[in-house]
């Protein structure tokens, strides 16, 4: 409970007992400060009421923080990691694949060369020409130096 709280409450009950005291005695002077002892003691005590419900309230998110915090992190050990984990286990499992697709389709295509040597050397003559051919300039220019 806050301090305000406290210390308003007290202050307004001795504000209305000087005010009943006063009226009693028909202190006029002796009731006006009652009231206003009274007064400020009401003011006092909704101050420390709000001071009370700002901590609690704060206190109230941090807890609800610590809770939130505390449920990623259960759902990233007990969801989101295992999920990583799953994926990196199916890429490499893709990569093993592909690396021995790639590994029985080269050693086919060794053995093709081996067995037929001089239809490779005759595609890939075929292939350069036409590589020359879609690359290369046109035959009727002549070479010039570029020191000329």
């Amino acid at each position: 409970m806050d301090e305000n709280r406290i210390t308003g409450s007290a202050q307004n009950l001795g504000g209305k007992a000087k005010d009943a005291v006063g009226g009693a005695l028909g202190d006029t002077k002796l009731q006006a400060e009652g009231k206003a002892d009274k007064a400020e003691g009401t003011v006092r005590n909704a101050v420390g009421g709000a001071k009370d419900t700002a901590r609690e309230w704060g206190e109230d998110a941090q807890s609800e923080l610590t809770r939130l915090r505390g449920q990623v992190e259960t759902l990233l050990r007990e969801r989101v990691s295992p999920a990583l984990s799953d994926a990196a286990d199916t890429a490499g499992d893709y990569a093993q694949r592909a690396k021995d697709v790639a590994v029985r389709q080269g050693e086919y295509a060794a053995g093709v060369v081996k067995e037929n040597p001089l239809v490779t050397v005759g595609l890939v003559a075929a292939v350069a020409f036409l590589l020359g051919r879609l690359t290369g300039h046109s035959r009727t220019h002549h070479f010039q130096p570029p020191w000329r």
